[in-house]
């Protein structure tokens, strides 16, 4: 099965973006502004965002994929691809079914309102089995981050022309609303929101043509410390239970607390790899070696 994914409109697409943002919207939460106090949001970068998520999740899941309004991960560099040129990707691809990823406005874009939600679109007259499959997506997209559900609707949209795009099931997302203010910033503007939102839209997938969802296998990225977070700690508590199991080891309390009982099993892990031999560790680090031996479970 072939999944379509359409990042909505370009980067410089007039109107395609949240009034000025009154702070400054950092994405990724690094400390680093992505954007400033006064500026702008822009549609197509957070729509990308979701794309890219959304294409990892259903390779992770056995599809094949299909790209359109999108092509590399400088979302700056990318023009408004026509309606007609997306189509005909899509059609071409043989991509069975499609999504198209977007934002929703209200008002003249110049200033933040109430509007609020999420709701999918699927076309007036040539839908297809389109109806199923956005019941499916939108039974997801309203478990995640709390917001009011606007439903399906139905319109002559060209990325929900399933006769135009060849396919058996085509659903356009207004994942929320980029003239609400809250939603601006704390869901378009969060990379966090656009995992949750492709992960949803998955699901939605998933569940609708039959196919089992694999999660993503979390795995730390940096070295885990007393001062991490309590997702990487926790990971670590786990990873270490199940090495260690069998071996008179006391299970760990996956707390999210570094404390000594942890150290201590940092320290009997290293002992079964071989590791610290001088005993200079204290077993309160617990760094990229340490990381990748416990992701493959190793225990010698």
């Amino acid at each position: 099965m072939k999944i379509a994914v359409d990042a909505g409109h370009g980067y410089n697409t007039p109107g395609k973006r949240t009034p000025p943002v009154p702070t400054d919207v950092d994405f990724n939460k690094d400390g680093k502004a992505d954007v400033k106090r006064g500026d702008s949001i822009r549609e197509h970068v957070a729509a990308v965002g979701v794309a890219f998520n959304l294409i990892k999740e259903l390779k992770r899941c056995g599809f094949e994929t299909a790209m359109t309004g999108f092509d590399d991960d400088n979302p700056k560099d990318d023009g408004d691809t026509p309606l007609t040129q997306r189509q005909a990707a899509i059609r071409n691809a043989k991509c069975d079914y499609s999504v198209s990823i977007h934002y929703n406005a209200f008002g003249d874009g110049t200033a933040f309102n109430s509007a609020e939600g999420v709701s999918i679109y699927i076309h007036n007259t040539n839908s297809g089995k389109s109806d199923k499959l956005a019941k499916s997506v939108l039974k997801y997209l309203v478990q995640g981050t709390k917001q009011t559900n606007r439903g399906i609707s139905r319109q002559a949209l060209a990325m929900c022309n399933c006769k135009a795009l060849g396919t058996k099931a085509s659903i356009l997302a207004e994942l929320c609303f980029m003239t609400n203010e809250r939603e601006a910033l704390q869901m378009m503007g969060s990379s966090a929101y656009w995992k949750e939102s492709a992960q949803e839209i998955c699901k939605g997938i998933c569940d609708y043509t039959g196919v089992k969802y694999i999660p993503e296998v979390y795995t730390p990225t940096k070295t885990i410390t007393r001062k991490s977070s309590d997702t990487d700690i926790k990971w670590l508590q786990a990873k270490l239970n199940s090495v260690l199991q069998g071996e008179s080891f006391i299970p760990l309390s996956v707390d999210g607390n570094y404390g000594n009982r942890t150290r201590i099993a940092v320290l009997i892990y290293w002992e079964k790899l071989g590791w610290n031999q001088t005993g200079k560790d204290t077993g309160f680090s617990a760094g990229s070696n340490t990381i990748t031996a416990l992701s493959k479970g190793r225990t010698k």
